[in-house]
């Protein structure tokens, strides 16, 4: 969630600020910056954006050593007081938090009712921790309150009492990297690359600590450890874009459909063994939100040629239930930023566990990626919207891909499918850039349904996961109540909510059940909602969205795209942030 970071080296108040407009999308409650100087720590923050904060740092002089923060909140409400940095109560240490500290009431209790808190935050907890603890060495104040914490933390603190930055990590993502202008933590391993030429990933359960002289790690006994440091993937440049981000990632999906598939022919496919192929009894895609819905797509086709058990799961679901997990069972985990905390969990349950484990992400370098045994690249190249897109168009082709090459490899996928499917990707780049192209209608139908009470989304078998993708596009942006469901499910209860003021929108790609699709069109039109379908044919009473013709298991990666566009319209009609949403970040990294 929250984005983090901390500098040495000159220029460390301008460098914060820079990296806190990279990470916004981790959070946009509140930002802060805390900049070190002899004998002081002084501290500048905002409720709001970080270009508030941009507005009010000149305050801050420059200095070499300053930390930074953008919120995304918690615990407590959405102020200036909640926001970071945190000061402790004599004010030489100061704090950044991105996680939970789930014992912090307890931590409270202790410290005694002579500290002061001047927030409702967990994060607070931390800085009084390090006061309290501080007997004349940093390092040891900051290894004993390591221990003292529970909970997902990635901490950062600056303090008086040396020019040093000082960490502490477990279950939360935190970089380090080193150049030779200074060094740097970071919750992103995307943005640290503007800055380092070489990082490493602090280990869980870490205390590390950065100076002129490199980065030292500890686990939280004080034991030294040996973290590898490697060169970083350069991240694309950030570029402000006239409009908004959602629209351009939109508009980008079908260059980069035609890179994802490349990459995923470069990198040499599935890499499995025809052994551990054949070995397989059940395979489980795993993810949360959009990564989900991705997962339930690819599962519904792929359940037309593999015999083999497919199970999409949702990863929060997945932690504390009893699936197996084994040496016969292949795992996607699904993670556009690969820092997902539910997903990152799930898959270090599943590899300890003696399960096959794949990181499916747009992050070569990440957590997930560390956790999994074997990685592929989506090659969606960076979001910046909140609301992911061109993701889900990569992670569709790059899952249907991965999961042909096991079809082939256990001989229930026959060389002529796999071409035609195969084949068939190379026409998606223009079948989604017509649709692009002639979006009017979809502005004008954004018109009709924005002041719906509701929006309901229906689909059958590989449409169904469609319709909750789009549907939960639209929720996310516009803030209109919308649900997906299977159509069938319709009269089993929720044709009660069908009237006047609802819209309907109908997925049907699928030529075998048109006349499903056809008979529930009539169950929603007869009790007065207005439809809208979405389908490469056309339906009575229905205001058709049309559809190009597409190989069957590929229709998903186009059929989303006029929902995905129809969300936009709907929120910009509104006069929502499509950006950035309310009440949610872009990496999840919290449970």
């Amino acid at each position: 969630m929250c984005g983090i970071f901390g500098m040495t080296g000159v220029g460390a108040v301008a460098g914060t600020l820079k990296a806190l407009k990279l990470l916004e999308y981790r959070g946009y409650d509140s930002a802060g910056i805390a900049a070190r100087r002899e004998g002081r720590i002084d501290i500048c923050k905002t409720e709001g954006r970080v270009a508030k904060l941009e507005e009010l740092v000149c305050s801050l002089k420059e200095t070499d050593v300053a930390i930074g923060h953008t919120r995304w909140a918690t615990h407590g409400a959405v102020c200036t007081a909640n926001a970071h940095p945190f000061l402790s109560q004599n004010g030489k240490f100061a704090i950044v938090h991105n996680g939970i500290i789930e014992n912090y009431l307890e931590l409270k209790k202790k410290l005694g009712d002579d500290v002061h808190f001047t927030s409702q935050t967990d994060s607070e907890t931390a800085a009084h921790l390090l006061e309290r603890n501080y007997q004349g060495n940093v390092l040891d104040a900051v290894l004993h309150t390591a221990r003292q914490l529970k909970g997902s933390f990635a901490i950062v603190i600056t303090t008086v009492y040396d020019e040093k930055l000082y960490a502490i990590k477990s279950k939360s993502p935190l970089i380090a990297g080193i150049s030779q202008k200074g060094a740097c933590f970071c919750s992103d391993i995307r943005c640290v690359s503007h800055w380092a030429t070489s990082v490493a990933v602090t280990p869980d359960n870490t205390v590390a600590e950065l100076s002129s002289d490199g980065v030292r790690f500890f686990d939280f006994s004080g034991n030294p450890l040996s973290v590898p440091f490697f060169a970083p993937e350069k991240a694309e440049a950030y570029e402000s874009v006239e409009g908004d981000f959602m629209l351009k990632e939109i508009r980008e999906i079908p260059a980069r459909l035609r890179i994802a598939k490349e990459g995923y022919v470069r990198s040499g496919g599935l890499h499995l063994s025809a052994e551990e192929a054949r070995r397989l009894k059940r395979i489980y895609l795993i993810g949360c939100g959009t990564a989900y819905n991705s997962g339930l797509q690819v599962a519904a086709v792929a359940r037309q040629w593999l015999n083999l058990d497919i199970f999409s799961v949702i990863a929060s679901e997945f932690i504390y239930d009893n699936y197996i997990a084994d040496g016969r069972s292949l795992f996607f985990f699904i993670s556009q930023s690969g820092e997902t905390a539910d997903t990152v969990r799930a898959a270090e349950r599943v590899t300890k566990s003696g399960g096959l484990t794949y990181a499916v992400t747009n992050t070569s370098e990440s957590s997930l990626t560390f956790v999994c045994k074997r990685t592929t690249n989506i090659y969606a190249g960076a979001e910046y919207a909140v609301a992911s897109t061109k993701a889900y168009n990569c992670q569709l082709q790059t899952l249907t891909l991965l999961l042909l090459d096991l079809g082939r490899m256990r001989g229930s996928v026959s060389d002529a499918l796999y071409m035609e499917i195969f084949g068939g990707m190379n026409f998606l780049p223009e079948a989604i850039g017509d649709i692009i192209d002639n979006s009017r209608i979809l502005i004008n139908l954004a018109e009709t349904i924005k002041d719906c009470s509701a929006v309901f989304y229906i689909g059958r078998t590989a449409d169904y996961p469609t319709a909750c993708e789009g549907s939960l596009k639209l929720k996310e942006i516009s803030y209109l109540h919308s649900e997906a469901y299977p159509a069938g499910e319709l009269k089993h209860g929720t044709l009660a909510l069908m009237d006047p003021a609802v819209a309907v929108v109908a997925i049907s790609t699928c030529d075998a059940l048109r006349d499903k699709m056809a008979s529930s069109i009539t169950e929603v039109t007869s009790r007065g909602a207005r439809v809208i379908s979405v389908s490469p044919d056309v339906f009575t009473d229905a205001t058709p969205v049309i559809l190009p013709k597409i190989h069957p298991a590929l229709a998903g990666i186009v059929s989303v795209v006029p929902l995905q566009l129809l969300a936009y319209y709907v929120a910009k009609a509104l006069g929502r942030d499509v950006d950035k949403p309310r009440n949610l970040a872009k990496s999840v990294t919290v449970e």
